[in-house]
This record gives C-alpha cells, sequence and structure tokens, in this order.
C-alpha cells in the first residue's frame, strides 16, 4: 500500500476533494436518523402538523446535498482510477522498454501484457476505485458507532460484542484472498501466452491437423483459470454471509434490549427509533466493508505481479561519464571479452577479435557456439563480464547508447514488421525521412518494384508482422530500413528460411549494396555468403577456433571445413530431390 501511495500522491488535490466529498456524504448519512429520531419526539409530543413538512423539507434538502456529495465522490474516486492506472501502465511500459536483453530471460509476452492490462485493471477496480469505498464505508460505519455511543452508550456497547469476530473473519478470508488472486492471474498469463502461440501458430497447426489439441489445451486451461476464479468468488461468497449474521445478531441484541429500556422508561420511543436506524445502517456498510476488503486483498495479489515487473533492474544503460558517440569510422576491437548469461555458464570465453572500417567479417559456427552473443555486443545488448569492447578505440560503454546504435544497422534473422504502413516500416528508425529518401532505400533493398505492385503502393497498411508479404519481401522491407539510417557498421543476422531462386539473388544483390564501404558482421547460414565475407570467424564452445578465408579454412579441414562440408552434403541432397 505504501509502493500505491506514492502514485497516488501527485494528485493529493483529487484525492483531498475525494475524500471530503466522502466525509460530507457520511454526514448527511448520519444526520437523517438522528434528525428522524427528534422529529418523532417532538411529534409524539406536540402532534402538529407543520413538525411534519419542516421535517419533509429538511429531508428534501439533505437529499438534495447528498446527490451533489455522491457526485463529487464517484468522479474524483474513478479519476483518481483512471489516472493512476494510466501511470502505472506508463511506467511498466517504459521500464520494459529499457530493459537490456537479457531481462527479458524468463519473461514470455502474453506474462508481460496481463500484467500490463490484466493485472492493472484488478488493481483499478479492486484497489484503487475500491479504495475510496472502503474509506467511506469506514467512515459512516466509524460515524454510526459514534452516534450509537451519543444516543445510548449501554445499547452501543451490545453492538461492539461483533466486532473481534468480524475484525477475525476479515484477517482470515483477506490473506487467502489474497494468494488465491496471484495463482488465478498467472492463470490468466497462461491463457493469454498460449492464445499467442495458438493464433501465431494458425498455418503450422493447421498443416499437421492439430486443431483438436489446440482447443484440448485451451479447455484445460481455460478450466484451471476458472476454478481459481471461482475459489475467490468462493471465498468471499462464504465471508459476506458470516459477516452479515454477526451485524445482525449485534442488532437482535440491540431490539430485545432497547425495548426493555423503553418499557422501563430508561429511554424514550424516539430515542430507539433513532438508535435502531443507526444499528440497521451499519449492517450494509458493515457487510460491505468486508466485502470491499476482500476486494482490496485481491487488489493487493494483482499489485504486486505489476510491481515485480517494476522491481527489474533496466540492466544495460547510459553510465554516468558517457558522452555522445562522434561520427564512427566502424574499427572494432574485442580485447579478452567473456560473457555469461547468468553469471555461471560461459558463452563467450577470452575473445579477442580486430576488425577494419569497411571489413565484411562472417561469424560461423554451430547452435550455441555465440554467434550472436558475440555481435549482440557491439550496440550494448548487453556488457561483457570481461574485456573491453571499442568501437575507433572508444569503450562503447562510454558512449551514450541513443548516439550509439544510431550509428549501427541491424538487420535481424526474423524480420519484423509493426502494424502500420510500408513507409511507416521502412523509416521506422527515422520516421523524419523524406518520400524521396525512403524510395531510394527500398531501391537499394530491391523492394521498390513489388511495393509499387501492391494497392497502396508505400501507403500500403501491413497488418501484425506482415503476414500478407512473402518472406523475401519482408527480409528485403529488414535491408531497406537499415540502409536508411545509413550505419557505418552493419550487423546481419543471414535467415535461414529457404527461399525461392529469384528471392535469393535479389536479397543477395541487396545485402552487397548494404554492406558497401561499411564494417559488416554477418552471422552467416550459407556458403554462398560466407564466401564473399573479407574474413571469416569460426567460434567453437564460446572461443574463436579458426580465423581466414574460404579457401584457407577449407584446406585446414578444421571446424569450418566441416561445417562447409555438411552445408555442400545437403546442397546435394535438396537439388537431387
Amino acid at each position: 500500500m505504501r509502493r500505491l501511495a506514492t502514485f497516488i500522491a501527485p494528485y493529493w488535490a483529487h484525492l483531498a476533494s475525494g475524500l471530503i466529498s466522502l466525509i460530507l456524504l457520511t454526514g448527511t448519512q448520519l444526520f437523517i436518523p438522528r434528525y428522524a429520531g427528534v422529529t418523532v419526539d417532538e411529534i409524539i409530543r406536540t402532534g402538529s402538523m407543520a413538525v411534519v413538512n419542516r421535517a419533509a423539507l429538511v429531508a428534501l434538502a439533505v437529499l438534495g446535498l447528498r446527490s451533489l456529495l455522491l457526485y463529487g465522490q464517484l468522479y474524483f474516486g474513478l479519476f483518481l482510477g483512471h489516472r493512476v492506472i494510466a501511470d502505472i501502465r506508463r511506467l511498466v511500459f517504459q521500464r520494459v522498454q529499457r530493459w537490456s536483453l537479457d531481462r527479458f530471460a524468463g519473461w514470455t509476452s502474453s506474462d508481460l501484457i496481463t500484467r500490463s492490462l490484466q493485472d492493472t485493471q484488478v488493481v483499478q477496480g479492486a484497489l484503487l476505485v475500491g479504495l475510496l469505498d472502503f474509506i467511506g464505508t469506514a467512515l459512516t460505519v466509524a460515524g454510526i458507532t459514534v452516534m450509537l455511543f451519543v444516543l445510548e452508550w449501554r445499547l452501543a456497547v451490545f453492538t461492539l460484542v461483533v466486532i473481534p469476530l468480524l475484525l477475525t473473519a476479515a484477517r482470515l478470508f483477506g490473506h487467502e484472498i489474497q494468494h488465491v488472486s496471484q495463482r488465478a492471474q498467472e492463470r490468466i498469463a497462461n491463457l493469454a501466452s498460449l492464445l499467442r502461440q495458438s493464433f501465431g501458430g494458425a498455418r503450422v497447426i493447421r498443416a499437421f491437423v492439430q486443431e483438436e489439441r489446440e482447443i484440448g489445451r485451451f479447455l484445460r486451461e481455460n478450466e484451471r483459470t476458472f476454478h481459481e476464479n471461482l475459489r475467490i468468488s468462493q471465498l468471499i461468497a462464504v465471508q459476506v454471509p458470516i459477516v452479515s449474521f454477526f451485524t445482525a445478531l449485534g442488532l437482535v441484541a440491540v431490539i430485545w434490549r432497547g425495548a426493555g429500556m423503553v418499557t422501563a422508561r430508561e429511554i424514550t420511543p424516539g430515542t430507539l427509533v433513532s438508535f435502531l436506524a443507526f444499528a440497521g445502517m451499519a449492517i450494509e456498510p458493515a457487510t460491505t466493508l468486508s466485502r470491499l476488503y476482500a476486494g482490496m486483498r485481491q487488489g493487493l495479489g494483482a499489485l504486486d505481479r505489476v510491481l515485480e515487473v517494476l522491481r527489474v533492474p533496466e540492466g544495460v544503460s547510459d553510465l554516468p561519464r558517457a558522452v555522445d558517440a562522434p561520427p564512427i569510422r566502424g574499427v572494432v576491437r574485442f580485447k579478452n571479452v567473456s560473457f555469461s548469461y547468468d553469471g555461471q555458464t560461459p558463452v563467450l570465453r577470452s575473445i579477442s577479435l580486430g576488425v577494419e572500417a569497411g571489413e565484411r567479417v562472417a561469424v560461423v559456427g554451430s547452435s550455441g557456439a555465440g554467434k550472436s552473443t558475440l555481435v549482440n555486443l557491439i550496440p550494448r545488448f548487453y556488457d561483457p563480464a570481461d574485456g573491453v569492447v571499442e568501437i575507433d578505440g572508444r569503450d562503447v560503454r562510454n558512449l551514450k547508447l541513443r548516439s550509439l546504435r544510431r550509428q549501427i544497422g541491424l538487420v535481424p534473422q526474423e524480420t519484423v514488421l509493426f502494424i502500420g504502413t510500408i513507409r511507416d516500416n521502412i523509416a521506422y528508425a527515422r520516421p523524419e525521412a523524406t518520400q524521396t529518401e525512403v524510395v531510394a532505400a527500398a531501391k537499394i533493398a530491391n523492394a521498390h518494384e513489388f511495393i509499387l505492385s501492391l494497392p497502396k503502393s508505400y501507403e500500403t497498411v501491413l497488418g501484425e508482422d506482415g503476414v500478407q508479404l512473402s518472406g523475401g519481401q519482408r527480409q528485403r522491407l529488414a535491408i531497406a530500413r537499415a540502409v536508411l539510417t545509413n550505419p557505418r557498421v552493419i550487423i546481419l543476422d543471414e535467415a535461414t528460411s529457404a527461399l525461392d531462386a529469384e528471392s535469393e539473388r535479389l536479397i543477395r544483390e541487396a545485402f552487397d549494396r548494404l554492406m558497401e564501404g561499411r564494417t559488416t558482421f554477418i552471422i552467416a547460414h550459407r556458403l554462398s555468403t560466407v564466401r564473399r565475407a573479407d574474413r571469416i570467424v569460426v567460434l567453437e564452445g564460446g572461443r574463436i577456433v579458426e580465423q581466414g578465408g574460404h579457401d584457407e579454412l577449407m584446406a585446414l579441414g578444421g571446424v569450418y571445413a566441416k561445417l562447409a562440408g555438411l552445408q555442400l552434403e545437403e546442397a546435394a541432397v535438396t537439388s537431387d530431390s
């Protein structure tokens, strides 16, 4: 709750306005029963119709005021709920955007989405909006208690007997509701992950005729989610009647004792009417208080899941001594670099490598050799555990990330396209680019012709992941995106997917244009790409085991020769088939 208070603090004026409305609203609720009791005694004493008329006018005025105060309570409470949740979502999104890549280990995208949307929605409904309702109800109960003691303290004592029972029930049920709520939110995250996989893998599911299997997986997870939510409902369903019973028990005791006191003329009928009215008013708030408390515990469970994301350190970020990177030439040096994702298992071991400006270096090796990890150290997606990565003689850790990464182009293995127009996707890193610049980049990437064939050319809107485009077309858009940034260093993670001969040719030409005059690191999977590199670096077990040209390494008969031989065999099998 203390952390929640820090989110609410900037809106203290709205909170104060809501609380003032609550306090005054509580006052009007407490005024009516007391005024009714006094009026009953006065009518019995005078028998005057004027007293009745005056009471009716007062009641109308109080009800009108109560409506205005209720509006204030609802408006300020709802504003606070929506505003704070929007802020929390903003903070979560900003934090995740600033995570270094290693921070994503152990998190699925579906889990992060669920925490950002579903969990925050629970926090808003059960905690923020419920908080003001809880305070208002608590004020009502407190005010009623005070009025009961003012009216007749001996009767009020009867109402206090049930308080320990109410508190015990709230405590016991509240803790369990919070724990079950956390489990329920985790189930929803699992359900979201399953849906995402199923919708994203629709082609594979249908190709292998696994529709019924996926339906079965969904139904099982959906039932688990249902049972967790049902457990919460069962706990609340048991708690509320228990609280209501104890509260009614106190009211029965008051009626029994109060009737005896009226008979003995210890109190007036009007006092008993007021007392019973107040006591009756306490039943619903006491029950509501119990329900709201249960809801708040549910909200706390969701809040814990949201705060868990905010507690994750950002990882790689600008150091205090960092400066803007000047225009770079592209000389890259790895000096005795080691790296581990978990701090225990080494992925790179004492790597030392120098690459000159404009040199094309192909990085090859078996799966898990450390190829992607090595090149990901250049734009500081990660920091090495030991050693230094330099660009033009400067430790990349001493350069501001924004200025460093703007001069490094990336063409990933899996092309990522965003929902938006083709122009937006090409100009993703440079939204201010002119149409002429975008078209020029597309031409270099051999994408211009196929773009013109689309219904709206560069303004054609792409769906999620650009599903209406072929694999080769998506790759060429990724190349155009990199071309537009005019980087001095290129990281090219070659796609493993097979393409038709024409697409291969177009992409190879685009790669050659992109790499011209730029320092290029190619994570290569095709022999044709490797052979066009100035130098080949072979990784095995996180170490550089071989370096040189294609012919030189083939003659050596080592790791590279084996990898090249395997690919040639695969190519032969493919051509025979």
